[in-house]
């Protein structure tokens, strides 16, 4: 344990002295983080290159303890294969992460980088062949690949998530990797403790110049190290013998991560938008919009964070899986029911289960159409102007709407459909389907989605009605958000919209 707070001191220490010279380098070489005006609102640009000072600090730390003669350097040096393929899988992440933040890869080809450092991983032995929750052994046979990757996929993409507010991350980082560095102390896996202790002191030292407010942010480039290392010591700190691991503790200390990510797909999915959308709906931005300071996130989000690795360890120490999992019910519970985080999402799932049932049961029902809204964030009124677009669709003899506003700049966001059940089967040659954009000041902030039958008025008839709704619904939303601050500029949408509808539908 000694030489475990050696390397951890040493770690910071050494992050501590790179950072300001990477933060510099990255300056230099215009490696910087711009604000956008929408959803990256920091004040000016910002450097992101902290992955490059964490590699190298945690780096130089495990050779310096791999140099000394001693139990651990016996320990490193058995493992020798798997830490230098980690090293390798590290490096490549980041600089993954580097490109990226030139803002030089696409979504698909990030994912593609991800996947081959994933495979790198696993061919150094990284893999789960079975795992074990509440006394229940499941062998994955010819699934444990798939398993394994998707595992560490997700660990590398929920931390990425998570980074959206100074310190977030590090602090996140910091106790995730201190948890699993002590369960693998626990379970006598030392190189695994080793490499938790190293990265958690890294990300100390880093967090000096990553605390609000900060001078340096982690980048693509330190949040999928990040969650790299994290996804592989969830594996390497649990594993047991034949590649078993006890699955409830890693799980109960990547709570946070998990939920978090999960909420993101509920979000996306269920209103329709790209998985890869943006939006000001995760665990931060939730919480700060519920009034929490930035410095009362970071404790609280620190405290939780605690409360699953606490758990997470319990169960390992008395031999019970039940605490582990009771932590994270408590941490998720707490989330959910204080409406800080996930309770939109709850709500959004029973409401889409609601409105599908209640459209299933009236399929082939004329005169009964099915409607669903929900605000997903902010404070704007959107009921009457829904209920005039709905009216508006219906003179138009539409079948389905749909509305999509997602506006991370103006903090506000909208979903909303409704449908006539009875027009499910309507033929093709005699329908038609548009989707347009809607924009505020040149942005991109939502969509509107018809289907139609062509009826007794030419199709181009009802399009020119269409365009004139969309350009005077987009004027009235660019007056409501033009000043997003004034609580009173909503009810002016509904007043403007109504009339505009009016004139758009007649």
């Amino acid at each position: 344990m000694t030489v475990l707070i050696f390397m951890l001191v040493l770690s910071c220490a050494l992050a501590l002295a790179l950072t300001p010279i990477v933060r510099a380098l990255a300056t230099q070489l215009g490696l910087l983080d711009h604000p956008d005006g929408r959803r990256k609102v920091h004040a000016k640009p910002m450097p992101v290159a902290g992955g490059l000072a964490i590699l190298v600090a945690a780096a130089l730390t495990l050779f310096a303890a791999w140099a000394v003669p001693g139990p651990v350097r016996d320990s490193l040096s058995k493992d020798f294969g798997f830490l230098l393929g980690l090293l390798g899988a590290s490096v490549l992440i980041t600089i993954l992460g580097v490109v990226d933040d030139y803002g030089k890869l696409r979504g698909r080809y990030k994912l593609l980088g991800q996947m081959a450092v994933v495979g790198l991983v696993m061919m150094m032995g990284v893999r789960v062949d079975s795992f074990r929750i509440l006394d229940w052994p499941v062998n994955l046979g010819w699934l444990a690949i798939p398993f394994t990757a998707f595992f560490l996929l997700g660990a590398i993409n929920s931390l990425n998530l998570l980074d959206g507010m100074d310190g977030l991350l590090s602090i996140i980082g910091i106790i995730i990797t201190l948890g699993f560095g002590l369960i693998a102390a626990l379970n006598e896996s030392w190189t695994a403790a080793c490499v938790g202790v190293v990265l958690a002191g890294a990300l100390i030292g880093f967090l000096r110049y990553n605390f609000p407010p900060a001078s340096i942010f982690l980048g693509d480039s330190g949040s999928m190290l990040i969650g790299l290392i994290i996804g592989v010591l969830a594996i390497q700190s649990s594993l047991k013998a034949t590649a078993t691991i006890g699955l409830a503790a890693p799980l109960a200390v990547l709570t946070l991560p998990i939920m978090d990510t999960f909420a993101a797909i509920i979000r996306r999915k269920l209103t329709g938008r790209s998985i890869y959308a943006t939006d000001r709906g995760h665990l931060h931005h939730c919480m700060l919009s519920r009034g929490l300071s930035h410095r009362k996130v970071l404790v609280a989000v620190a405290c939780l964070c605690l409360l699953c690795v606490v758990g997470a360890w319990l169960s390992m120490f008395l031999k019970s899986e039940l605490y582990a999992l009771l932590s994270a019910l408590i941490v998720v519970s707490i989330l959910v029911a204080s409406r800080l985080f996930g309770y939109v999402e709850l709500v959004l799932i029973k409401r889409s289960l609601a409105h599908q049932t209640t459209k299933l049961l009236a399929r082939g029902k004329r005169g009964q159409p099915q409607q669903m809204s929900m605000d997903l964030q902010g404070d704007a009124d959107w009921t009457d102007l829904w209920e005039r677009l709905t009216l508006a669709a219906q003179d138009l003899d539409c079948s389905q709407v749909k509305l999509d506003i997602n506006a991370p700049a103006y903090q506000t966001s909208f979903h909303a459909r409704w449908e006539n059940p009875a027009d499910d089967h309507a033929e093709m040659s005699t329908s038609w389907r548009m989707e347009l954009p809607i924009a505020v000041e040149g942005a991109m902030v939502g969509r509107v989605e018809l289907l139609g039958h062509r009826g007794s008025d030419f199709f181009w008839d009802k399009a020119a009605k269409i365009a004139l709704l969309i350009e005077e619904f987009e004027s009235a939303l660019q007056a409501s958000l033009a000043a997003p601050e004034r609580p009173e500029a909503h009810p002016a949408l509904s007043v403007k919209s109504a009339s505009a509808l009016a004139v758009a539908a007649d």
